[in-house]
């Protein structure tokens, strides 16, 4: 059959979204690759973009945190690729992920396939979904558009091959990005060319990541061209490995492994790049891509009871998956510099491979060999490398948007003096993609004027790029002197890393009229300089003045952290019962519970299905560390013991940590 291209609607059962959080992430909770060393043993060279590039933050964008996990059957749109081999499914509201991809003449998908929607706390934004491939730009961790939706247009190569092109403008290091993916009549490989242009005229860091789901099986074993890897367990110390033992086991075989853990593969310069994960029977998913993609990783949640509760959270019981990743840098810990107007280009492939079985599952070497081989039978590499030089011309015109991402891009555009692209690029980002987040700011572009609105109402999105300070401090000092432009001000501050300067802005705010947003941002501003007090007396007056659910998190967590339990219980049992019953507010209660020795209700808090938070994030062990908490205050206290780390390791041992609050990515 010729390659076809349509729109259809893919069912499942799925969590509600939501929308975004309104209050600016003006201090970024830390992430689990947050303050991670080399070993001194590493070479200098090896690591030398190491913490080159890091952002404190993700402003401008806004959290999305509003998700349950109340799953109903629901149809999202989706794009499908289709020809007598492959069948691939596109989300391109969910930064155009690749959903799945199924090997027809095989009967079999290729990637693991979510049976749900459901969103949890893995992104730089919040939301991310596991399954598939997602495509990661900007800075480390999943891309800021993991969840929003990217531009979308169809257009077609010159011998008519059908073309999904998705792209955006990513806001912080102003990178447009575009993914190009089609199928060939005929192909059992489907391609991704993706296309970078740095839009500053400045160097900037650059990161990207192509992670790719498949589902994780004992037979099941990943295999890459290299012979040593970095390896991260979460330790927070990156060492470097032999392959393919860690700690005696054989790590390529991720069953075999207690506990989460990243390996980033060293691949030598001169190997080919590319990554496969093949089962007992030599069969399954290989990416392979022209040389500018050097870096590959596998990713396994472990099998301790935490990873293994972290799968069936992100999907359902049963389901278990493992990551091979393909990336610019060697490790996702750094960053590359790309220089002033800098153009990025390579192509991927995605397809199934067959290798003899006896060798993929021998020795190392041996098995690299092997799928070597049989990769270069099916896909050599000077093919790639072609194909990506006859897109350059076929690929070069620009076409009508189908669906809109967002109009930061527009906006920019029109900042810079009109156009609907930018120079050299085909993506058009169309005037008719500005919407109410960029009225506002249209409007101090073209008028000098920042829109006042009422102090309950929530702010207009956040838009922290330093060409725009100077334009919101004149409108402030004149055309607008209210307290919604000194709040953008120090906003846009806090994002620069003026602390100093933003507090100055935020009192302005609170002089021109009384708000609960800048006074919570005072209040996390005192609570950056260690004054817990100070900040929660902010956070209380902010959430008197308004009573959002994200603002009441915030409040009960800093009265917890000045130490004030009682107070918070107050504040608690003050908020309306849905409130009450969120699962953040609720595990508060229960740490409140235990540092007033309430321990019965603690107990009784935490048994049943205990809380459940909804937006758990990756590394955190907070319902864990409550169970251990609960039961070392109780024996302490009835004993008259210390609580030191034998008493620790009683409790592990006599009051195990249920499986349903277990989180721990690296317990054995």
């Amino acid at each position: 059959m010729p390659t076809t291209m349509k729109q259809e609607l893919l069912r499942m059962p799925g969590a509600n979204l939501g929308g975004e959080n309104p209050l600016p992430d003006i201090q970024a909770m830390p992430d689990i690759h947050s303050n991670v060393k080399f070993d001194p043993s590493i070479p200098p060279e090896e690591c030398r973009y190491f913490n080159y590039g890091r952002v404190n933050g993700i402003l401008p964008y806004r959290m999305q945190d509003q998700y349950d996990r109340d799953k109903q059957e629901r149809e999202y749109p989706c794009v499908v690729l289709e020809n007598d081999f492959l069948r691939a499914v596109f989300l391109p509201q969910f930064g155009g992920k690749l959903w799945s991809l199924r090997d027809k003449e095989h009967g079999r998908d290729l990637l693991h396939v979510n049976p749900v929607f459901q969103p949890a706390n893995l992104a730089l934004r919040n939301a991310w979904t596991s399954g598939g491939v997602e495509w990661n730009i900007g800075m480390t961790g999943h891309t800021p558009y993991t969840l929003s939706p990217l531009h979308t247009a169809f257009t077609a190569l010159p011998d008519g091959t059908p073309v999904l092109r998705m792209y955006e403008w990513e806001r912080i290091r102003q990178v447009s990005y575009q993914l190009d993916a089609y199928l060939p009549e005929g192909s059992r490989r489907l391609f991704i060319r993706v296309r970078l242009r740095n839009t500053r005229d400045e160097e900037v860091p650059i990161y990207w990541w192509s992670n790719m789901a498949v589902d994780e099986k004992p037979d099941v074993r990943v295999i890459a061209p290299a012979g040593q890897a970095f390896c991260f367990d979460y330790s927070r110390v990156i060492t470097k490995m032999d392959l393919p033992l860690h700690e005696g086991r054989d790590c390529t075989y991720t069953t075999r492994i207690p506990r989460a853990m990243d390996l980033f593969f060293d691949i030598p310069e001169a190997n080919r790049k590319w990554e496969a994960a093949l089962d007992g029977d030599g069969f399954g998913l290989v990416h392979a891509s022209t040389r500018l993609l050097q870096g590959r990783k596998l990713f396994m949640w472990g099998n301790g009871a935490g990873g293994r509760h972290w799968q069936e959270f992100l999907a359902a019981p049963g389901k278990a998956y493992l990551e091979i990743q393909a990336g610019l840098a060697n490790t996702q810990m750094e960053h590359l510099p790309m220089s002033a107007g800098a153009c990025w280009e390579w192509l991927e492939s995605y397809g199934c491979l067959k290798a003899d079985p006896v060798k993929v599952h021998g020795g190392w070497r041996e098995a690299c060999a092997c799928v070597q081989e049989a990769l270069d039978a099916v896909l050599p590499e000077n093919v790639l490398e072609d194909e990506l030089r006859r897109l350059a011309s076929g690929l070069a015109a620009p076409a009508p948007v189908r669906l809109s991402g967002s109009g930061w891009a527009a906006l920019e555009l029109r900042r810079r003096g009109g156009g609907d692209r930018f120079p050299g690029e085909a993506a058009l980002f169309p005037a008719e993609s500005l919407g109410e987040e960029q009225a506002p700011w249209l409007s101090l572009l073209e008028t000098g004027i920042f829109p006042a609105i009422a102090p309950e109402d929530t702010p207009a999105a956040y838009l922290t790029q330093r060409e725009w300070l100077p334009l919101l401090q004149k409108a402030a000092r004149t055309t607008s002197g209210h307290w919604h432009s000194w709040y953008q001000l120090g906003v846009m501050h806090c994002a620069c890393g003026d602390f100093a300067a933003a507090r100055e802005d935020f009192e302005a705010s609170l002089r021109c009229t009384p708000n609960a947003w800048a006074k919570r941002c005072l209040a996390v501003l005192e609570r950056m300089e260690g004054r817990l007090d100070s900040c929660a007396n902010l956070m209380l007056d902010a959430c008197r003045m308004l009573p959002i659910l994200p603002l009441a998190i915030e409040c009960g967590q800093a009265l917890l952290l000045a130490g004030r339990h009682a107070a918070f219980v107050d504040f608690c049992d003050g908020l309306p019962l849905a409130m009450q019953q969120h699962g953040r507010l609720r595990a508060l209660r229960i740490q409140a519970a235990i540092e007033l020795e309430e321990f019965d209700l603690a107990q009784e808090m935490l048994a049943g299905d205990g809380p459940e938070i909804c937006d758990m994030r990756e590394g955190e062990i907070l319902l864990s560390d409550l169970w251990i908490r609960l039961w070392m205050r109780r024996l302490a206290k009835q004993e008259g013991i210390p609580e030191d780390a034998a008493l620790r390791a009683r409790v592990l041992a006599e009051y195990p940590v249920p499986a349903r609050l277990d989180f721990r990515m690296n317990a054995q």
